[in-house]
C-alpha cells in the first residue's frame, strides 16, 4: 500500500490539473493565457512564460529519467532546462502544452507503479531522496505558477 506516495501523486495532479487550494492550477492558468503573451519577455524577467513551462517539463523529464536509474542525467545546459527558441515560441505553444501534459501523464503513470519505499530511495546520482524531489516538484510548480501569473498580469 502506498499511502504517502498516493498523497504526493494527488498533490502533483491537483497543482497540475485543478482544485488547488491556492487558486488556479498550472493548466487552468495556461489555458486562460492569450497565446500572444507566451513568448514575450517582460523588462524585469529573464524568462518568458513558454520558457517557464518548458522548465516544468524539463523537471518532469528529470524525474522520469531518475526513476529509470539514469544516474548521469542532468539539466545542465540552458536548452535542457529552459528550451530552445523554437520550442518556446508562440508558434509552438500548443505543442509545448501537449508535451507538458504528456510528461505529466508519464510521470504519474510511473509513480503509480511504485510504493512508499520509493520515497526513501536516494535519487540516482544525487544527494537527496525521491521524497524530497517529488515534494519539491510540487513546491517548484507552485512557485513557477506564481511567476507565470506575474508575467501575464
Amino acid at each position: 500500500m502506498s499511502k504517502e506516495l498516493d498523497k504526493i501523486i494527488d498533490n502533483l495532479e491537483t497543482v497540475f490539473r485543478g482544485d488547488a487550494w491556492h487558486g488556479p492550477s498550472v493548466l487552468e492558468m495556461l489555458n486562460s493565457l492569450p497565446e500572444k503573451v507566451v513568448d514575450q519577455k517582460q523588462g524585469y524577467s529573464k524568462r518568458t512564460i513558454a520558457e517557464l513551462v518548458y522548465h516544468l517539463v524539463a523537471w518532469r523529464k528529470f524525474i522520469i529519467q531518475k526513476l529509470d536509474d539514469k544516474i548521469h542525467y542532468t539539466l545542465e545546459s540552458e536548452e535542457d532546462n529552459w528550451g530552445s527558441p523554437e520550442m518556446t515560441s508562440q508558434a509552438n505553444w500548443q505543442n509545448l502544452i501537449q508535451l507538458f501534459k504528456d510528461t505529466q501523464k508519464e510521470l504519474v503513470d510511473l509513480l503509480e507503479d511504485q510504493n512508499d519505499e520509493l520515497l526513501n530511495r536516494r535519487v540516482p546520482g544525487e544527494h537527496y531522496d525521491f521524497y524530497k524531489l517529488l515534494t519539491g516538484m510540487i513546491q517548484h510548480d507552485t512557485y513557477h505558477l506564481g511567476m507565470i501569473w506575474v508575467l501575464w498580469e
